[in-house]
C-alpha cells in the first residue's frame, strides 16, 4: 500500500514539472530590445501605454484604444471602457512594468504585433502584487492612426525578473 502511494505520488509530481515545463516552454523570454525603423515605432508605442497605465492616464490611453478593444487579464476579459474605468480608478494601479524584452512582428500591412517579458509590479484591490508576465499587444491602423486592439496578459514561472514575484 505504501509502495503505491509514493509511486502515486512520484508519477504525480513528474506529470506536474512535466506539465509546468511544457507550459513554460511554450513561451519564448523576448529578450529582444532593438528592432527595424519600421518595427521601433510599436515598441515606442507599447512603452508609452505602460507608462500611461503607470501614470493612471485614462484619457492619454482612449487616445490610443480601439474602442473595440479586448483586454485579457488574470481575472478575466473585458472591454475598452471597462479598461479605462479600472486604470482611470485606481481598481488596478499598474505602478511599473519592467520590461525585459520585446519582439514586434509585422501580421500584415494594417496589422502589428508586440510580445513583451514584463515583471508587473501593481495594486489590485490596495494589495501590491508582482507578477511575470508575457504580455501580447495588437496594433491596428484605423483612419490613418495606430490603435491598441488587444491586450493580454500570460502569466509565466521562471525567466527574467521571476525570482521578484509573489507567486
Amino acid at each position: 500500500m505504501k509502495k503505491n502511494l509514493l509511486k502515486s505520488l512520484f508519477v504525480a509530481a513528474v506529470m506536474i514539472i512535466g506539465m509546468s515545463t511544457a507550459t513554460y516552454a511554450q513561451f519564448q523570454n523576448f529578450e529582444n530590445k532593438t528592432h527595424t525603423a519600421e518595427a521601433q515605432p510599436f515598441a515606442d508605442l507599447s512603452q508609452k501605454i505602460w507608462d500611461l497605465m503607470a501614470a493612471k492616464d485614462a484619457d492619454a490611453l482612449k487616445e490610443i484604444f480601439h474602442p473595440n478593444a479586448m483586454f485579457v487579464h488574470m481575472g478575466g476579459y473585458w472591454g475598452t471602457e471597462q479598461e479605462l474605468g479600472i486604470i482611470g480608478g485606481g481598481m488596478i494601479f499598474y505602478k511599473q512594468a519592467d520590461v525585459y524584452g520585446v519582439d514586434v512582428k509585422q501580421i500584415n500591412e494594417n496589422n502589428w504585433a508586440v510580445y513583451s517579458t514584463i515583471v508587473l509590479d501593481a495594486e489590485v484591490g490596495g494589495r501590491n502584487v508582482i507578477t511575470p508576465f508575457f504580455v501580447t499587444q495588437t496594433f491596428t491602423k484605423e483612419n490613418g492612426k495606430w490603435l491598441l486592439t488587444s491586450f493580454v496578459f500570460t502569466t509565466r514561472m521562471g525567466g527574467p525578473g521571476a525570482d521578484r514575484a509573489n507567486h
